[in-house]
Protein backbone atom coordinates (compact mmCIF):
# COMPACT_ATOMS: atom_id res chain seq x y z
CA UNK A 1 0.00 0.00 0.00
CA UNK A 2 1.41 3.41 -0.94
CA UNK A 3 0.94 6.56 1.11
CA UNK A 4 1.19 10.04 -0.33
CA UNK A 5 4.02 12.34 0.63
CA UNK A 6 3.35 14.50 3.67
CA UNK A 7 3.12 18.18 2.75
CA UNK A 8 0.86 19.64 5.46
CA UNK A 9 0.89 19.27 9.22
CA UNK A 10 -1.45 20.34 12.02
CA UNK A 11 0.02 20.58 15.52
CA UNK A 12 -2.45 20.75 18.41
CA UNK A 13 -0.76 21.90 21.59
CA UNK A 14 1.57 24.91 21.45
CA UNK A 15 3.53 24.13 24.58
CA UNK A 16 7.25 23.47 24.55
CA UNK A 17 7.06 20.23 22.57
CA UNK A 18 4.42 21.29 20.08
CA UNK A 19 6.07 24.62 19.32
CA UNK A 20 9.50 23.02 19.01
CA UNK A 21 8.25 20.43 16.51
CA UNK A 22 6.26 23.08 14.62
CA UNK A 23 9.39 25.23 14.25
CA UNK A 24 11.32 22.32 12.77
CA UNK A 25 8.49 21.42 10.39
CA UNK A 26 8.22 25.00 9.15
CA UNK A 27 11.97 25.12 8.63
CA UNK A 28 11.67 21.91 6.61
CA UNK A 29 9.24 23.55 4.22
CA UNK A 30 6.07 21.77 5.37
CA UNK A 31 2.84 23.77 5.55
CA UNK A 32 2.28 23.84 9.29
CA UNK A 33 -0.61 25.15 11.36
CA UNK A 34 -1.06 25.41 15.11
CA UNK A 35 -4.57 24.29 16.02
CA UNK A 36 -6.23 26.13 18.89
CA UNK A 37 -9.55 27.66 19.84
CA UNK A 38 -10.96 30.44 21.98
CA UNK A 39 -8.67 32.72 23.97
CA UNK A 40 -5.71 30.43 23.41
CA UNK A 41 -5.98 30.86 19.66
CA UNK A 42 -6.37 34.62 20.01
CA UNK A 43 -3.24 34.88 22.16
CA UNK A 44 -1.25 32.83 19.65
CA UNK A 45 -2.41 35.08 16.83
CA UNK A 46 -1.78 38.39 18.60
CA UNK A 47 1.29 37.58 20.70
CA UNK A 48 2.87 34.78 18.70
CA UNK A 49 5.62 32.45 19.90
CA UNK A 50 9.37 32.44 19.63
CA UNK A 51 11.41 29.23 19.53
CA UNK A 52 15.02 29.69 20.65
CA UNK A 53 14.60 33.39 19.93
CA UNK A 54 13.14 33.04 16.43
CA UNK A 55 9.47 33.92 15.76
CA UNK A 56 7.48 30.80 14.95
CA UNK A 57 6.18 31.22 11.39
CA UNK A 58 3.26 28.82 11.64
CA UNK A 59 -0.33 29.89 11.01
CA UNK A 60 -2.90 29.56 13.76
CA UNK A 61 -6.12 27.81 12.77
CA UNK A 62 -9.18 26.88 14.77
CA UNK A 63 -12.25 24.69 14.42
CA UNK A 64 -14.59 27.59 13.67
CA UNK A 65 -14.37 29.85 10.64
CA UNK A 66 -11.31 28.20 9.09
CA UNK A 67 -11.80 26.51 5.74
CA UNK A 68 -8.70 24.36 5.45
CA UNK A 69 -8.40 21.00 3.78
CA UNK A 70 -7.54 18.02 5.96
CA UNK A 71 -3.82 17.79 6.59
CA UNK A 72 -1.51 14.90 5.83
CA UNK A 73 -0.13 14.66 9.39
CA UNK A 74 -1.66 15.60 12.73
CA UNK A 75 0.61 15.83 15.77
CA UNK A 76 -1.06 15.80 19.18
CA UNK A 77 1.13 17.50 21.79
CA UNK A 78 -1.19 18.49 24.65
CA UNK A 79 -1.35 17.27 28.22
CA UNK A 80 -3.53 14.23 28.75
CA UNK A 81 -6.22 16.14 30.66
CA UNK A 82 -6.63 18.41 27.61
CA UNK A 83 -6.84 15.56 25.09
CA UNK A 84 -10.61 15.41 24.59
CA UNK A 85 -10.90 19.14 23.90
CA UNK A 86 -7.84 19.03 21.65
CA UNK A 87 -9.39 16.31 19.51
CA UNK A 88 -12.52 18.45 19.12
CA UNK A 89 -10.34 21.27 17.80
CA UNK A 90 -8.38 18.91 15.56
CA UNK A 91 -11.38 17.13 14.00
CA UNK A 92 -11.81 19.47 10.98
CA UNK A 93 -8.19 18.83 9.96
CA UNK A 94 -8.45 15.03 9.96
CA UNK A 95 -9.47 13.32 6.73
CA UNK A 96 -9.22 9.80 5.30
CA UNK A 97 -5.53 10.19 4.45
CA UNK A 98 -4.46 11.97 7.65
CA UNK A 99 -1.94 10.18 9.84
CA UNK A 100 -2.24 10.93 13.57
CA UNK A 101 0.79 10.86 15.86
CA UNK A 102 0.63 11.51 19.61
CA UNK A 103 3.65 12.60 21.64
CA UNK A 104 1.67 12.43 24.87
CA UNK A 105 3.03 10.56 27.84
CA UNK A 106 1.46 7.36 29.08
CA UNK A 107 0.00 4.33 27.31
CA UNK A 108 -3.53 5.43 26.48
CA UNK A 109 -3.66 8.44 24.14
CA UNK A 110 -3.43 6.44 20.92
CA UNK A 111 -6.49 4.42 21.91
CA UNK A 112 -8.43 7.61 22.56
CA UNK A 113 -7.40 9.09 19.20
CA UNK A 114 -8.23 5.84 17.42
CA UNK A 115 -11.72 5.80 18.94
CA UNK A 116 -12.29 9.34 17.66
CA UNK A 117 -10.74 9.23 14.18
CA UNK A 118 -10.23 5.54 13.36
CA UNK A 119 -7.41 3.17 14.26
CA UNK A 120 -6.25 3.01 10.63
CA UNK A 121 -5.01 6.61 10.95
CA UNK A 122 -3.02 6.18 14.18
CA UNK A 123 0.67 5.41 14.66
CA UNK A 124 2.38 4.72 17.96
CA UNK A 125 4.98 7.29 18.96
CA UNK A 126 7.23 8.26 21.85
CA UNK A 127 9.50 11.27 22.25
CA UNK A 128 12.94 10.69 23.74
CA UNK A 129 15.78 12.90 24.89
CA UNK A 130 14.13 16.25 24.29
CA UNK A 131 14.81 19.10 26.69
CA UNK A 132 12.50 22.07 26.18
CA UNK A 133 10.48 24.55 28.16
CA UNK A 134 8.07 27.44 27.70
CA UNK A 135 7.86 30.69 29.63
CA UNK A 136 5.12 33.01 28.44
CA UNK A 137 5.40 33.15 24.66
CA UNK A 138 9.05 32.08 24.62
CA UNK A 139 9.98 28.45 23.94
CA UNK A 140 13.55 27.30 24.38
CA UNK A 141 15.05 23.89 23.83
CA UNK A 142 18.46 22.42 24.51
CA UNK A 143 17.82 19.28 22.48
CA UNK A 144 14.93 18.23 20.20
CA UNK A 145 15.67 14.59 21.03
CA UNK A 146 14.28 11.99 18.68
CA UNK A 147 10.95 10.41 17.88
CA UNK A 148 10.31 6.67 17.89
CA UNK A 149 7.42 5.72 15.64
CA UNK A 150 5.78 2.47 14.63
CA UNK A 151 2.52 0.62 14.38
CA UNK A 152 0.82 -2.48 15.78
CA UNK A 153 -1.97 -4.86 14.88
CA UNK A 154 -5.13 -2.93 14.14
CA UNK A 155 -3.42 0.43 13.72
CA UNK A 156 -2.12 2.32 10.67
CA UNK A 157 -0.46 0.61 7.72
CA UNK A 158 3.37 0.48 7.97
CA UNK A 159 3.63 2.63 4.84
CA UNK A 160 2.53 5.56 6.99
CA UNK A 161 5.60 5.11 9.18
CA UNK A 162 7.85 5.69 6.17
CA UNK A 163 5.85 8.75 5.10
CA UNK A 164 6.07 10.32 8.55
CA UNK A 165 9.77 9.48 8.71
CA UNK A 166 10.36 11.26 5.40
CA UNK A 167 8.62 14.36 6.77
CA UNK A 168 10.75 14.23 9.92
CA UNK A 169 13.86 13.97 7.76
CA UNK A 170 12.83 17.14 5.95
CA UNK A 171 12.34 18.84 9.31
CA UNK A 172 15.76 17.79 10.57
CA UNK A 173 14.29 15.70 13.38
CA UNK A 174 15.85 12.39 14.34
CA UNK A 175 13.61 9.33 14.34
CA UNK A 176 13.68 5.56 14.36
CA UNK A 177 11.19 2.74 13.75
CA UNK A 178 11.86 -0.31 15.96
CA UNK A 179 10.32 -3.70 15.30
CA UNK A 180 8.61 -4.05 18.69
CA UNK A 181 6.86 -0.73 19.24
CA UNK A 182 4.75 -1.99 22.15
CA UNK A 183 7.96 -2.73 24.06
CA UNK A 184 9.21 0.77 23.26
CA UNK A 185 5.99 2.27 24.60
CA UNK A 186 6.42 0.41 27.86
CA UNK A 187 10.08 1.34 28.07
CA UNK A 188 9.15 5.03 27.78
CA UNK A 189 6.39 4.50 30.36
CA UNK A 190 9.06 3.15 32.73
CA UNK A 191 11.27 6.17 32.00
CA UNK A 192 8.47 8.69 32.57
CA UNK A 193 7.34 6.99 35.74
CA UNK A 194 10.76 7.00 37.34
CA UNK A 195 12.34 10.29 36.23
CA UNK A 196 9.33 12.58 35.84
CA UNK A 197 7.90 11.78 39.23
CA UNK A 198 11.16 11.73 41.18
CA UNK A 199 12.30 15.00 39.61
CA UNK A 200 8.94 16.60 40.33
CA UNK A 201 8.86 15.77 44.04
CA UNK A 202 12.55 16.63 44.56
CA UNK A 203 12.58 19.72 42.27
CA UNK A 204 15.75 18.30 40.71
CA UNK A 205 17.28 18.44 37.19
CA UNK A 206 18.61 15.43 35.29
CA UNK A 207 22.13 15.72 36.69
CA UNK A 208 20.96 14.89 40.21
CA UNK A 209 19.90 11.40 39.11
CA UNK A 210 23.15 10.33 37.48
CA UNK A 211 25.15 9.88 40.72
CA UNK A 212 24.47 7.58 43.67
CA UNK A 213 22.43 9.27 46.37
CA UNK A 214 18.84 9.75 47.59
CA UNK A 215 17.56 11.18 44.29
CA UNK A 216 18.88 8.30 42.22
CA UNK A 217 17.66 5.77 44.79
CA UNK A 218 14.11 7.11 44.52
CA UNK A 219 14.26 7.02 40.72
CA UNK A 220 15.46 3.42 40.74
CA UNK A 221 12.77 2.33 43.21
CA UNK A 222 10.07 3.78 40.99
CA UNK A 223 11.67 2.17 37.94
CA UNK A 224 11.81 -1.27 39.55
CA UNK A 225 8.11 -1.18 40.38
CA UNK A 226 7.31 -0.62 36.70
CA UNK A 227 9.53 -3.55 35.75
CA UNK A 228 7.75 -5.69 38.34
CA UNK A 229 4.26 -5.03 36.92
CA UNK A 230 5.29 -5.11 33.24
CA UNK A 231 5.51 -8.88 32.89
CA UNK A 232 2.00 -9.73 34.16
CA UNK A 233 0.75 -6.78 32.06
CA UNK A 234 2.04 -8.60 28.98
CA UNK A 235 5.07 -6.49 27.97
CA UNK A 236 7.97 -7.64 30.16
CA UNK A 237 10.85 -5.27 30.85
CA UNK A 238 14.18 -6.43 32.25
CA UNK A 239 17.67 -5.36 33.32
CA UNK A 240 18.68 -4.46 29.77
CA UNK A 241 15.86 -1.92 29.68
CA UNK A 242 17.08 -0.44 32.95
CA UNK A 243 20.63 -0.20 31.60
CA UNK A 244 19.40 1.45 28.42
CA UNK A 245 17.66 4.16 30.45
CA UNK A 246 20.89 4.88 32.33
CA UNK A 247 22.69 5.36 29.02
CA UNK A 248 20.01 7.79 27.83
CA UNK A 249 20.01 9.65 31.16
CA UNK A 250 23.76 10.24 31.02
CA UNK A 251 23.34 11.83 27.60
CA UNK A 252 20.67 14.34 28.66
CA UNK A 253 21.53 17.97 29.48
CA UNK A 254 22.36 18.01 33.19
CA UNK A 255 20.47 21.25 33.77
CA UNK A 256 17.41 20.02 31.88
CA UNK A 257 14.06 19.67 33.64
CA UNK A 258 11.40 17.05 33.03
CA UNK A 259 7.98 18.17 31.87
CA UNK A 260 6.45 17.16 35.20
CA UNK A 261 8.95 19.26 37.13
CA UNK A 262 8.10 22.20 34.89
CA UNK A 263 4.41 21.62 35.62
CA UNK A 264 5.02 21.57 39.37
CA UNK A 265 7.11 24.75 39.29
CA UNK A 266 4.44 26.50 37.22
CA UNK A 267 1.62 25.33 39.49
CA UNK A 268 -0.02 23.27 36.73
CA UNK A 269 -1.73 19.88 37.25
CA UNK A 270 0.61 16.93 36.77
CA UNK A 271 0.08 13.67 34.89
CA UNK A 272 0.71 11.55 37.98
CA UNK A 273 -2.43 9.54 37.26
CA UNK A 274 -0.89 8.30 34.00
CA UNK A 275 2.23 7.06 35.78
CA UNK A 276 1.84 6.25 39.46
CA UNK A 277 -1.88 5.74 39.06
CA UNK A 278 -1.37 3.15 36.33
CA UNK A 279 1.42 1.33 38.21
CA UNK A 280 -0.58 1.18 41.44
CA UNK A 281 -3.63 -0.15 39.59
CA UNK A 282 -1.56 -2.85 37.89
CA UNK A 283 0.04 -3.73 41.20
CA UNK A 284 -3.34 -4.16 42.83
CA UNK A 285 -4.57 -6.25 39.90
CA UNK A 286 -1.62 -8.63 40.01
CA UNK A 287 -0.83 -8.63 43.74
CA UNK A 288 2.46 -6.71 43.43
CA UNK A 289 3.38 -4.08 46.06
CA UNK A 290 4.01 -0.60 44.62
CA UNK A 291 4.64 1.60 47.69
CA UNK A 292 6.91 4.12 45.98
CA UNK A 293 4.44 4.86 43.22
CA UNK A 294 1.63 4.99 45.76
CA UNK A 295 3.58 7.66 47.61
CA UNK A 296 4.05 9.61 44.36
CA UNK A 297 0.31 9.43 43.78
CA UNK A 298 -0.35 10.84 47.25
CA UNK A 299 2.21 13.61 47.03
CA UNK A 300 1.74 14.78 43.45
CA UNK A 301 -2.05 14.63 43.52
CA UNK A 302 -2.22 17.34 46.20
Amino acid sequence: MSTREIQSVAVVGAGAMGAMYAAHLVEGGLRTVLVASGQRAERLRTEGLTVNGTPLAADVAGPAGDELSPVDLAIVAVKHHDLAAALDDLAPFVGPSTTCVSVLNGLDSEETIAERFGADKVLLCIALGMAAGRQGNEVTFLSPGRLVIGTADGLADPSRVAAVGAALDRAGLEWEAPEDMQHEMWWKFMVNTCINQSSAVLRAPYADFTEDGPARSLMLALRDEVIAVSSPAGVPLDASDAERWDEVLRGLPGAGQTSMLQDVLAGRPTEVGLFAGRVVALGEEHGIPTPYNQTMAWVLSR
